[in-house]
């Protein structure tokens, strides 16, 4: 029998070595390509959460000044609403801080409307009243935002029961974006006041 030599058997281990040190390396490449792309997509789903729950956050506090507004005796000058939010929150400063109530001519009814008024309000960076929005500084009037959300109330008219009651309706509007700027969140509710 012969023999092989040693010089001709080290170059198939050198070969396999570096097959398998090639797989090694597309498997780590692939690994960290996954990884990186799960984090961008968990950021974003973070971003969006963030946009959405400052939007709610605002519509719930544009709700709850619009019902503490209701006992009131500025509420019969605002049920029928302003012209702007600038003349809204002015008349109403003494009674409920930050509140704009805009007349039914202004109201959000359509998609096309809110889509519209979002796109301006965002473009608003201060939280001060706009022309049509209200910047949002949180329950206790202290917090702040990368970019703040805006929201709005617009009146949709009342409904007379009786010759003492009467039912109001408003559309309260509420957008944020994330800090990214990436996610607008548009929310509406319809808010019903019953007045005695």
């Amino acid at each position: 029998m012969k023999s092989r030599s040693p010089r001709h058997q080290g170059g198939a281990v050198l070969l396999i070595a570096l097959v398998m040190l090639l797989l090694l390396t597309l498997l780590a490449v692939t690994s960290m390509r996954e990884t990186t792309l799960q984090n961008r997509v968990g950021g974003n789903v973070s971003e969006q959460k963030r946009a959405y729950n400052a939007a709610e956050s605002a519509l719930r506090e544009a709700e709850r000044r619009l019902s503490t507004l209701r006992g009131t005796l500025a509420f019969g000058n605002a049920s029928g609403g302003f012209d702007s939010c600038t003349t809204s929150a002015n008349a109403l400063a003494a009674t409920v801080e930050n509140l704009c109530i805009l007349s039914d001519s202004k109201d959000l009814d359509t998609q096309a409307k809110v889509q519209a008024w979002a796109q301006t309000a965002l473009q608003t960076l201060s939280d001060a009243p706009a022309e049509n929005s209200v910047g949002y500084r949180g329950f206790d009037g202290q917090s702040r935002y990368r970019l703040a959300p805006r929201w709005v109330v617009t009146a949709m008219g009342n409904a007379s029961a009786e010759l003492y009651d009467s039912t109001y309706y408003y559309r309260v509007t509420a957008v944020a974006r994330s800090g990214g700027a990436r996610f607008p969140v548009i929310l509406q509710s319809i808010v019903k006041l019953e007045v005695p």
